[in-house]
């Protein structure tokens, strides 16, 4: 697995992830929004500012976004913010990530979350906030397959679920 950038070569693999999360009426983790954006390329452009820190809305971060690949074949999406927010800091943390549901159960998710570790420790993070609901056991057992210790749980302002904080350092 490697992680790489978005390109305008990836626009069919990426409208198709969508399509996958949103037929399952799931929403792509760490894919910057990708399920409100119908247009590849408008979608790309958010991705390009978020990136630089322009155009940001007032609750944004600057962020990095990966695509997780395979031999070529999309298999998952990651996104690192740089920085947290008071809001972020409670419910979200540093980084989002999902996995295409066909690729599930394999692997990939703590993979993709290992390489995105190395990529937060280029962008200057020691340490990173992970979360996740705490009915996704899978998710917290993929982030303490990385490190990932309990911090806390909250209760979501949007969802109303309960939230799992887990701080993973990076060595």
């Amino acid at each position: 697995m490697i992680l790489v950038r978005p390109a305008q070569e990836h626009s069919e693999q990426i409208m198709a992830y969508r399509t996958a999360f949103l037929h399952l009426g799931e929403q792509p983790y760490g894919g910057s929004s990708l399920q409100h954006f119908e247009s590849y390329y408008e979608w790309l452009q958010k991705v390009k500012d978020q990136e630089k820190g322009e155009n940001l809305p007032q609750n944004r971060v600057p962020a990095s976004q990966f695509l997780s690949m395979v031999n070529g074949k999309l298999i998952g999406l990651i996104n690192i913010r740089h920085q947290l927010t008071p809001e972020l800091l409670i419910e979200n943390g540093h980084i989002g990530y999902s996995v295409h549901p066909d690729e599930r159960l394999k692997g990939y998710a703590a993979e993709q979350l290992r390489l995105c570790l190395q990529e937060a420790k280029k962008l200057g993070l020691e340490k990173v906030l992970i979360t996740c609901d705490k009915t996704n056991i899978g998710s917290a057992k993929t982030i303490q397959k990385v490190g990932g210790i309990l911090e806390s749980e909250v209760i979501s302002s949007n969802s109303h679920e309960i939230v799992q904080r887990y701080w993973v350092e990076i060595g």
